[in-house]
């Protein structure tokens, strides 16, 4: 890594990218923080079921990791496709998000600085359709109008049906459309 002062700390786990119930994972980093961490680890277990750990060597001898990120990938992509066009069918006028590269997360600001994402939750949920409120992402205090929507879980017809409720709500709560009012916006206030 650029790390040249042992400050960086890489966590990787195949719970994540091959199958949740296999609870095993790594870590990089400084020599003394691997130490630390290792004395935790058997504290807290003793060590990693062997099963377990055969299990993972021969998912990777076998390319089953790759060929199950592979798939992820292509149904990830079809979903979060899915969400960016119903986004663009769906939301008010001037709703401003970007498009992601990586993850499975959509960030969307709506084009009013009257909406509270925080507030208008509570009616979401009502609907059948949870976000969670943008604020949380920002350190100083702004991303009130933004939520972040996540396309992992859901099939596409739910995501595409749920944008389509999000969208009539933010419709009810925007008066006039100011936007689009992205994350720069918040440090200019």
């Amino acid at each position: 890594t650029l790390d040249d002062e042992g400050r960086v700390i890489y966590l990787g786990t195949l719970s994540k990218i091959l199958s949740p119930g296999l609870r095993i994972g790594w870590v990089l980093g400084n020599h003394y923080v691997i130490d630390v961490l290792e004395r935790a680890k058997q504290t807290a277990d003793l060590h990693t079921p062997t099963l377990t750990q055969y299990i993972a060597l021969e998912s990777i001898r076998r390319g089953l990791v790759d060929k199950t990120i592979e798939k992820a990938k292509q149904v990830y992509k079809i979903k979060r496709d899915v969400m960016l066009d119903a986004l663009a069918d769906y939301m008010p006028e001037k709703t401003w998000w970007p498009r992601p590269v990586g993850g499975l997360f959509v960030m969307v600001f709506l084009p009013s600085l009257d909406v509270d994402t925080r507030k208008m939750l509570p009616e979401a949920l009502a609907r059948g359709v949870a976000y969670v409120p943008g604020a949380s992402f920002f350190a100083n205090g702004g991303g009130w109008n933004s939520m972040r929507l996540n396309f992992s879980f859901p099939p596409p017809d739910k995501i595409a049906e749920g944008i389509k409720i999000l969208g009539s709500l933010a419709k009810e709560k925007i008066k006039e459309p100011e936007g689009p009012i992205t994350p720069e916006s918040f440090y200019t206030m």
